[in-house]
């Protein structure tokens, strides 16, 4: 550690502002609320949550919230704002892939970086008194929960909130694919065709191929910064069930009932682990479970709104 960081490390957490490392996460300031993290995940400090609201988080930075119960919250990415192509690009012409429709997220917003784990649901469920989900023998720690229903996810989610102060919530489906294409138009993002040893499903070429899921961040992140956004888990996302995209949002907003929407099913995104057509996990692949059910191949990937 220099000089200069050791002195901003002593100075009283309401006036600490300063620059720790180039290549790095730079603006540290530490109090209550807020872990900023570098690019390799080492933790710097902590963020005044009063202060985080004035803090212009740049796109691609991981911080973390910390939580009442001296816990730290997820790994979250900041996601910029932006426009897209939602939908089937390529014009396989699956109707409820269409039509293509654009959509403008207006503003930023952050993801988890990881798919929610095992521990980190775990620690909810023993919070509020709910029986922890079942692993399937897969093993729990860093491995991506399973076994939770859309009403599950939402649960945690307002949990997350009321620990933290932030507003978290799960992705609308928009945002979803916005954030896994991370500015590309290809089925996968990084590139037309499958390659090998970049996901965990049935036919990624992971080796060895298993039907169980792999602990979270163990294959390249996309250009946004996100794990596994192809493969291993499903992703429950916000919005109800629509056959097709005609009547669509275009400003990322989440799509309920509105259009004939089937609020008894619930999307979810990303492929799995046992998935086992290149189509089932493409960034335009979508399906839909009843929002109680508990798969063994669905998880959660959360949001977390910016001031």
């Amino acid at each position: 550690m220099t000089d200069k960081e050791r002195r901003c490390l002593s100075m009283k957490p309401e006036k600490k502002l300063c620059l720790m490392g180039a290549g790095k996460v730079s603006l540290v300031l530490l109090g209550a609320g807020l872990l900023l993290i570098s690019e390799p995940g080492r933790l710097l400090q902590t963020l005044s949550v009063s202060l985080a609201a004035q803090l212009d988080l740049k796109a691609g930075q991981v911080f973390r919230d910390r939580m009442k119960n001296g816990t730290d919250g997820p790994d979250m990415v900041v996601i910029p704002a932006g426009r897209f192509r939602m939908g089937e690009i390529q014009g396989k012409g699956i109707k409820d892939k269409q039509p293509v429709h654009d959509v403008h997220i207006g503003r930023p917003f952050s993801a988890s970086r990881y798919e929610i784990t095992f521990d980190q649901y775990d620690e909810f469920a023993k919070a509020t008194g709910r029986p922890l989900p079942d692993d399937e023998g897969f093993g729990r720690g860093r491995r991506p929960v399973i076994r939770v229903s859309w009403n599950d996810a939402t649960d945690y989610a307002e949990w997350l909130s009321q620990q933290t102060g932030e507003r978290y919530r799960l992705p609308t489906e928009a945002e979803w694919e916005y954030a896994a294409r991370a500015g590309t138009e290809t089925p996968y993002w990084w590139g037309k065709e499958m390659k090998p040893g970049l996901a965990n499903c049935m036919i990624c070429g992971t080796t060895p191929d298993k039907r169980e899921t792999t602990p979270v961040g163990s294959f390249k992140p996309n250009p946004f910064g996100l794990y596994d956004t192809v493969g291993n888990v499903r992703e429950w996302v916000q919005d109800c069930w629509h056959d097709s995209y005609h009547g669509a949002p275009s400003d990322g907003s989440a799509w309920e009932s509105e259009n004939k929407g089937n609020c008894n099913g619930r999307v979810h995104r990303g492929g799995a682990f046992r998935s086992v057509s290149k189509d089932n996990v493409r960034a335009s692949a979508r399906q839909m479970y009843r929002s109680g059910a508990r798969p063994d191949h669905v998880g959660i990937r959360l949001v977390r709104e910016l001031r």
